[in-house]
């Protein structure tokens, strides 16, 4: 290789790094939502005391991928059922992400909803109280910056009111399954990113009214110690290159299954993190109808 050759490599090489996305990238796009979509809600009580005197502000990646920050106010969404009125169903809490500091509300809330809810299950959307942040846009900007631009964490855990407000939603989905038309023996929860680490922490509370009976974790946590006896079924499924879950061994997984508790589990080669909604051409894809087929082989859904 002649030496004007080696140069001219070494230049496109700076180039292509040059070029390569910077992590939290996406940070730099999101813009301020001024008018919320309404969507049908139901106050959940709060069991675990949370002061948030910022209003519940909403922002945007795109304009179908929104976040809400500032939750200080616990509900659930139940997502209108294309189901018959007196069918009785599974029911499905979904548990979004966005670091406790907001919730992807579309990419793990709203477009996991539409899909799931020609399954045959009823779905919810558990909407959990998030760190308290500024009052203002720039403010929300700021804090996210820090944390996936600068990998500063927040030194707050707000995994606590997280869990406390999943178990206040499987408490009411359950209370209210005849109303609803939901086999209370057959409520899950599935859980995406930081949502997924509140799917683990509520399973590992065991708290004996608010135990679900099937648990899905993705893009979450897959080392632990610590489990409950009689563990519910479990579906996990993360990309090796999750940029926030990739250096973690696979002790939880390993520990689920030998308890005795049925697992699937998927490890993708690639697929990043945050692929709930949104396909990359990477098998991560494949991850909803795999969830769905998990659902149907452990008899949660009739096949």
């Amino acid at each position: 290789m002649t030496r004007k050759f080696l140069f001219a490599a070494l230049l496109a090489w700076s180039a292509s790094l040059s070029a390569a996305p910077v992590p939290g990238a996406w940070v730099d796009g999101v813009l301020p939502v001024e008018n919320p979509p309404v969507v049908q809600s139901i106050d959940l009580p709060v069991t675990l005391k949370r002061d948030n005197l910022a209003r519940e502000g909403w922002a945007q990646q795109t304009p179908d991928q929104r976040l809400v920050y500032n939750v200080s106010q616990p509900q659930i969404l139940p997502w209108p059922s294309s189901l018959a009125k007196d069918t009785v169903a599974p029911a499905v809490l979904l548990i979004p992400g966005g670091g406790y500091q907001f919730l992807a509300i579309d990419n793990e809330g709203f477009d996991v909803a539409r899909r799931l809810d020609r399954q045959g299950v009823r779905v919810f959307i558990v909407k959990y109280r998030t760190l308290p942040l500024p009052d203002s846009f720039a403010g929300f900007k700021e804090a996210i910056s820090a944390t996936f631009q600068k990998g500063v964490r927040p030194t707050a855990d707000s995994r606590p009111f997280a869990v406390a407000d999943a178990q206040a939603a499987i408490r009411m989905v359950r209370a209210r399954a005849g109303e609803w038309h939901i086999d209370p023996a057959k409520i899950g929860i599935l859980g995406f990113s930081a949502g997924a680490m509140t799917v683990l922490a509520t399973t590992q509370a065991n708290a004996s009214d608010a135990r679900p009976d099937f648990v899905g974790m993705i893009y979450g946590p897959t080392q632990a110690e610590d489990l409950p006896e009689n563990l519910p079924p479990l579906f996990s499924a993360i990309a090796a290159d999750d940029r926030f879950f990739r250096g973690q061994d696979l002790s939880l997984i390993h520990a689920w299954r030998t308890s005795g508790s049925k697992v699937e589990f998927h490890l993708y080669s690639a697929g990043g993190h945050g692929f709930a909604s949104q396909p990359n051409g990477t098998t991560s894809d494949a991850w909803f109808d795999q969830f769905v087929l998990w659902l149907k082989a452990s008899g949660i859904t009739a096949k």
